[in-house]
Formats: structure tokens, sequence, C-alpha cells
């Protein structure tokens, strides 16, 4: 069986879960050729990327009506490439305002080639009537959690797959037992507009934690920021403090963290993952917030929040998110061996009722059927 597929990613976690998926097909031993809109992950298992995810990386309505341009240019490229390569399957993941814009244009010429879309949008969130819609152009959207599927049911052909960061996780709660509490762990973001908002805010909480504590900070970091998240610490006089840009490294220096604070996003369930104190961050400019804070419909940011309709996991969000808060709230967690461990304990539990032992090949099975 040959196959030709397209694969549609528009930022750092969808490229990653690319990779897995690429790398599970090629399990199978298919005749598969493909093609993709990839990051540094999907490059790694040697595909052709018509252009680079940090091309398209951009945050909020302002930063994108300043480049809508340009996003409109990359779509019409990927629209292009995409009717030249004549793939069987469209696979994309997440990233809805760019993956959908293409798709749709896409199912107009040739509503012949199959579209499949992992990472539901966040309709539960806000504008919830794009669930109406979606049939148009993706045949089968395969969702991460078990809630969302009430949100789909009659609209559109959709399974629950789990999240594919949890296919080779197992959940131990003494794992926390053992850390050595050396490192701490910082999660700034992918984008370049992330990190400008978060850079500054972070290195305040390393000064005020560093009054007091000997730890070693660990920064997560693509080979594309690296360079500017090390020159932003050593303009700051930060000396202690280790970037990781392999997956192996990252998992290793969280699992043995003390505790991470994290913008909002799929890394905190990377954090989760290695079973780390978590508090969860996140900040945007005032002008996008005030245009999106009248459509969001959920109380918390983070997705485990969300499920368990309470604050298990701490936020601070928008006007909280200073190093004042963070450093009140991390400096609880730094104090408080039993107030770490429980956090664990219960984010975990939560955890427990979304894990898919076989998420990864239920994916790449309904990519390939």
């Amino acid at each position: 069986m040959f196959k030709k597929i397209f694969i549609i990613t528009g930022e750092s976690s969808g490229d990653k879960i690319g990779s897995l998926v690429i790398k599970k097909l090629k399990e199978k031993n298919l005749n598969i050729q493909f093609l993709a809109i990839g990051g540094e992950n999907i490059k790694s298992e040697k595909i052709d990327c018509i252009f680079d995810i940090k091309d398209i990386a951009y945050m909020g309505f302002i930063d994108v009506l300043k480049n809508i341009f340009s996003i409109k240019a990359k779509i019409n490229l990927t629209v292009k490439k995409i009717l030249e390569f004549s793939p069987d399957v469209i696979f994309s993941i997440d990233s809805p305002d760019f993956s959908f814009r293409i798709l749709n244009k896409i199912k107009n010429i040739n509503n012949k080639i199959k579209t499949v879309h992992l990472v539901a949008p966040q309709v539960w969130a806000w504008r919830e009537n794009r669930k109406k819609i979606l049939r148009k152009f993706i045949d089968h959207l395969l969702l991460l959690f078990p809630f969302e599927k009430k949100y789909f049911e009659g609209f559109i052909k959709n399974s629950f797959v789990g999240h594919p960061f949890f296919d080779f996780s197992v959940f131990k709660i003494n794992k926390i037992e053992n850390k050595n509490k050396k490192y701490f762990t910082l999660c700034p973001g992918s984008r370049n507009s992330e990190l400008k908002i978060f850079m500054p805010i972070f290195i305040e909480v390393i000064k005020k934690i560093n009054l007091n504590n000997n730890f070693i900070f660990h920064i997560p970091a693509s080979e594309i920021n690296k360079n500017f998240i090390n020159d932003y610490l050593q303009k700051n006089k930060i000396n202690n403090y280790i970037i990781t840009t392999n997956e192996k490294e990252k998992n290793f220096y969280i699992k043995d963290s003390i505790l991470t604070i994290s913008k909002s996003g799929t890394i905190t369930l990377d954090v989760c993952k290695n079973q780390c104190p978590l508090i969860v961050v996140y900040k945007t400019s005032w002008l996008n917030y005030l245009l999106i804070k009248p459509f969001i419909k959920i109380k918390f940011g983070n997705i485990l929040n969300i499920i368990a309709q309470k604050e298990v996991i701490p936020e601070l969000i928008q006007g909280k998110c200073n190093s004042d808060e963070i450093y009140k709230k991390a400096k609880e967690f730094i104090d408080n061996d039993f107030l770490r461990k429980e956090l664990v304990f219960e984010y975990t539990k939560i955890l427990e009722t979304t894990i898919v032992p076989d998420s990864l090949d239920k994916i790449s099975n309904y990519v390939i059927e």
C-alpha cells in the first residue's frame, strides 16, 4: 500500500506530536511519502518541510493582525504545495485558525482528499458555533480528552484517542520523593512573542529566589530560541542555569525539579507527565486580553483544571502574572514538601482519567484507514 500524507503543524507541540505519529507510521513498515509544515522534531525524522513553523508562530489577535498578509501568503503557498503533492491524506494538528483555512480551501478544490485533524478546537471555551461548520472540511476529528466528545456528537465524525504525550508514561506518585531539590524549571514558551513577555518576568523571579536559595534554573528551549534565552540571562547577570533542547534532557531536569513555573499550554502536560509540582502563568497584551475576555466561557486556563472544574494546579493569569505574585506562590511550594506532593497526587488523579495507553497507535491507524 502506497500513500501520500501531508502533515500540517503550526507550533512546537504539534511539531512534536507530528514527529511521534510519523515514527509510529514508520514502524508499520508502510510505503508512505510525507511532506509537511514542521519544525525541528519533524525535520529530525528526515521529512521535507515546505517551510518552518517559526514562520507562522504568532500569538494573540494583535500579533496576527500585524502579520496578516504574511499568514495569507503562507496559507496560499500551502494550498498550492498540497495540490502539487496530491496527497491521499492531510493530517493537521492543532493551530485551528491556520489549519482550517487550508483544509477548507483544499476541500473546495478537491473533496476526495481525506482530512484528519488532531486536537479539537476549544469550542467548550469560546466560539462554540465553530463546531457546526467543521464537517465541511474535516472528515475525522480526533479528540485528546473524553469530555470533548459531547460537544461534537451529531456535528462531525469524531474519536477519542487520548494524548500521545502520555503514550509511554507510567505515573507513580513516589517518584517525587527522590528529587534532589537542586533544580527549578521555568518554561517561558517557544514563540518569540511569548519569550518577550515571560523572560523579563522570570528574570525577576530568579533574582528573588536567588536571595534565599541555591537552585539551578532549568529552561527548556528549542534550537531556534536557545541563543535568545541564553543572551537574555547573561545580560541580566544570571549564571545559575541550564538550557536544554532535546527531549531526554528536558524530561530529566523537569522530573528532578523541586517546582516548575510554566506559561499555559501543552508544555504543562509534559511537566505533569514528569510528576513535577507546577504553577501555571499566562499573560498577553492588555489589548489582546480585553478583546478576548468577553468571549471566554471558562474560569480556568489549564486543561486539567478545566476537567476538574476547580483550581487543582495554581494559575496566575494576566494581572496576577507578575514577579511578586509568582514568587509568593512559588515560595509556598519551595517551603512545603507536603504541598508539593499533594499537588502532584491531585493532578495525577485527573490525568489518569484521560490516558489511553495506545494513543499513538490509534492516531496512526485513523490517519491511514
